[in-house]
């Protein structure tokens, strides 16, 4: 059975001048096949589908909105983010009069329809706020469903859960002096934020059985050492009806909705891709929420339990019903797209001294290499971070067996916590080190044929603008647009769509959801519109993807040299010497981490 690693030499090997390797690439040649990687078989390839992307949150949020609103049997939420008191966007909702996201699954579940919503939590030490932000959301839907006359209580159940892949017990015993030192501060600064300090820890579920009142002040509560969770669920999917799935990078909150215009201020923009999916596949979105809904929700109940050991506080979890499996037959088919489904799972290291989760679904990875070895004049890549050293060593390989073959790199100028709170942590720096390194490799093995792009806004930089100037918020003069979008294109045969960064962290750890489809004419007028927004000008539909690259080179150098007022649409050459003075290598963080 191959692995990955046999997978790359195969493929270095083919590099030095495999002629047979210059066929044409057959229908199914980039779908991942059973027994062709470690860990369960991935889902079949399904024809007969149709995908729709959608670009920016302007396209998925009313999407998503008019599918939960016309459900009629189940509504399966998948996310690592999702506040309901996001607004209502669609025509739908505000024709039913529903504010928000909590009435209109209130509204769903009063039409006798199943809601379910798994979402991510975060860790409660290292990254406490986020951890709030997702039992906020909790109590605020468990107060919704508080509302639900008897006989629809039952319509609603959630899930706030912790990734599996925990710190071994180990490195816990070695770290407890330095996790209380932290727990200590994260008291203190809860303490000193004034207001209410217990609606604060009512949001804080995993700080319950850390702290106690000493003389009206918050205390660290000894005990034993904290669990500590590296890995996430970082995901994002909804099914609906086992009809519809929407899937790729969009989570659902107030920051990250944009429109192609971007005109909010640069801490406000956000650029990204979902897709609508139709059609058989569907049914293995579905089955994948059930697999891990019924996996997740016995930890939920015993993660919670543990939380509220001791305490007086208490947590309202029931209902929680396993997930039944999607009903067969499959959907009927709905387009002429072929698309296969894809994840990266991981699982617990038993080891005292694990760092992090052991890899065991690594099907997105293998997608990503594909997809890069099947391109022959142009792949197309927009992704949050490129930091995986090896998906730059298959990019360069592949330039090295197509001589034709040209690279289009978009990526933000800097990560969102960098450009726009200035966090200089360690983490950051270590992840910024190894993508330069990554777009390193690159320029020396490709040369002119990569082109590596960032957006800015076509404005001058505003006085609230100006104060991320230090930390890469802003780039020529303009605000910068953060790009959290994972894409990758090659040659308009084949598309990719995910949650997956490319990063060891979701090629190996998170748990990740996308897509790979082939539909030539479907994905050359994604990527046509796609270009017209980013670069605001006409793009033939019959381009030479081999001028692409020229196109853009010259596009962002026209645009660097006017005026920001005077520039057209957002791109521009990726400043690649700020990421290389900032980044800096941290041996004690992992790269799997970041």
């Amino acid at each position: 059975m191959a692995t990955l690693a046999d997978i790359d030499a195969a493929g270095d090997a083919g590099a030095q001048g495999d002629a047979g390797r210059r066929a044409a690439v057959r229908p199914t040649a980039l779908f991942l096949k059973a027994g062709e990687l470690r860990g369960p078989a991935p889902y079949p390839v399904r024809a007969g589908c149709r995908v729709t992307p959608l670009i920016e949150a302007a396209d998925m949020y009313p999407a998503l909105e008019e599918a939960v609103l016309a459900a009629t049997r189940r509504v399966h939420l998948a996310f690592r983010i999702f506040d309901p008191t996001t607004r209502a966007r669609s025509a739908a909702a505000q024709a039913l009069g529903l504010p928000d996201w909590t009435a209109i699954l209130r509204h769903a579940v009063m039409k006798e329809v199943e809601v379910r919503l798994l979402l991510t939590d975060f860790e409660p030490v290292m990254a406490h706020d986020l951890h709030a932000k997702s039992w906020s959301a909790f109590h605020v839907l468990r107060d919704m469903a508080a509302t639900l006359p008897p006989d629809r209580l039952e319509g609603f159940e959630m899930i706030v859960i912790q990734h599996e892949g925990e710190l071994g017990w180990g490195w816990r015993q070695l770290l407890r002096l330095p996790l209380r030192v932290r727990i200590a501060r994260v008291l203190a600064e809860l303490a000193g934020r004034g207001g209410d300090v217990d609606a604060l820890l009512h949001a804080r579920p995993g700080l319950w059985r850390r702290h106690r009142l000493e003389g009206g002040r918050l205390r660290h509560r000894p005990g034993p050492a904290p669990r500590i969770w590296p890995a996430t669920y970082h995901q994002k999917f909804a099914v609906i009806d086992e009809r519809v799935a929407i899937l790729g990078g969009l989570d659902v909150n107030e920051r990250r909705w944009d429109d192609h215009r971007h005109a909010q201020a640069a801490d406000q923009t956000w650029h990204d891709l979902s897709v609508r999916l139709e059609g058989p596949a569907v049914a293995d979105c579905a089955a994948h929420f059930a697999e891990l809904w019924n996996c997740e929700m016995p930890r939920f109940r015993a993660i919670a339990g543990e939380w509220m050991s001791g305490t007086d506080r208490r947590l309202v979890l029931d209902p929680l019903d396993p997930v039944a499996p999607p009903p067969v037959p499959l959907p009927l088919p709905e387009g002429r797209a072929t698309v296969q489904v894809l994840r990266t799972r991981s699982r617990r290291d038993p080891s005292p001294f694990a760092i992090g989760p052991k890899p065991w679904i690594r099907e997105l990875e293998a997608a990503h290499r594909k997809l890069i070895f099947s391109a022959e004049r142009l792949l197309y890549v927009e992704a949050q971070f490129l930091r995986y050293g090896r998906a730059a060593g298959w990019i360069a390989a592949r330039a090295r067996q197509r001589p034709d073959l040209n690279v289009i790199l978009v990526l933000p100028n800097a990560p969102e916590e960098v450009a726009f709170d200035g966090d200089r942590h360690p983490a950051h720096q270590h992840g910024e080190w190894l993508q330069a390194r990554a777009i390193g490799h690159l320029r020396r093995r490709l040369g002119d044929r990569v082109g590596i792009f960032s957006l800015a806004k076509p404005a001058p930089a505003t006085d609230r603008e100006k104060a991320h100037t230090a930390d890469r918020g802003t780039a020529f003069g303009s605000g910068v647009i953060h790009v959290h979008s994972k894409l990758l294109i090659a040659d308009d045969t084949g598309c990719l769509v995910s949650s997956a960064n490319i990063n060891g962290r979701s090629f190996k750890w998170d748990t990740e959801f996308g897509l790979l489809w082939q539909d030539p004419d479907t994905i050359r007028a994604f990527r046509t519109r796609l270009w017209r927004q980013l670069l605001d000008r006409d793009i033939p539909a019959d381009l030479d993807l081999g001028d692409a690259l020229v196109l853009w080179r010259e596009h962002a150098i026209a645009n660097v040299q006017a005026k920001p007022e005077d520039r057209q649409g957002f791109i521009v050459p990726h400043q690649i010497g700020r990421t290389r003075r900032f980044g800096r290598q941290w041996w004690f963080v992992p790269d799997d981490l970041v």
